[in-house]
């Protein structure tokens, strides 16, 4: 995932009454092709995590993937006190960074909301797995028991 831009972003300044607005737009343009701020999440897990239970997971739970796609737009406010001085750069870097707190915020919610359910799914998974052994187990017990008495052994 690469870092959102000033650059990336749109401006709306007020001197008048003193405020600046920062918007994260829905894409960002990268060469010859669109990044989507509502796909960052998706993007990120596809770039970083490259093994095959992601996929079978995505398969799985088509639901939540639609649920990890954020917000198309994050906006910032800034608006300088009457006792500051009024300076628009420093306006714009004031709402720019609350923008981006807000998209990344957003990413992070979603990141954990995708990890703790497959943490829950993997749990489940477990418990089943280990439901299944014991009883191949106690059959296997059984089994031993019903050969030991058709042979003549008796357990001690």
């Amino acid at each position: 995932m690469k870092g959102i831009k000033m650059s990336d972003c749109r401006f709306y300044v007020n001197e008048a009454e003193r405020t600046v607005v920062c918007v994260i737009p829905q894409f960002v343009e990268e060469g010859n092709w669109r990044r989507f701020t509502s796909d960052m999440v998706t993007d990120f897990i596809e770039d970083n995590f490259q093994f095959p239970e992601i996929d079978f997971y995505y398969s799985l739970e088509s639901k939540l993937k639609d649920e990890l796609e954020m917000p198309s737009t994050f906006m910032g406010k800034a608006v300088c006190s009457p006792e500051d001085e009024w300076n628009e750069e420093v306006g714009k870097m004031i709402a720019f960074s609350r923008a981006k707190d807000k998209c990344y915020k957003s990413f992070f919610k979603r990141a954990n909301r995708f990890v703790q359910a497959i943490d829950r799914r993997l749990g489940n998974m477990i418990e089943q797995f280990n439901d299944f052994g014991m009883k191949l187990e106690d059959k296997r017990v059984g089994l031993e028991q019903k050969i030991n008495e058709k042979i003549g052994i008796k357990e001690e």
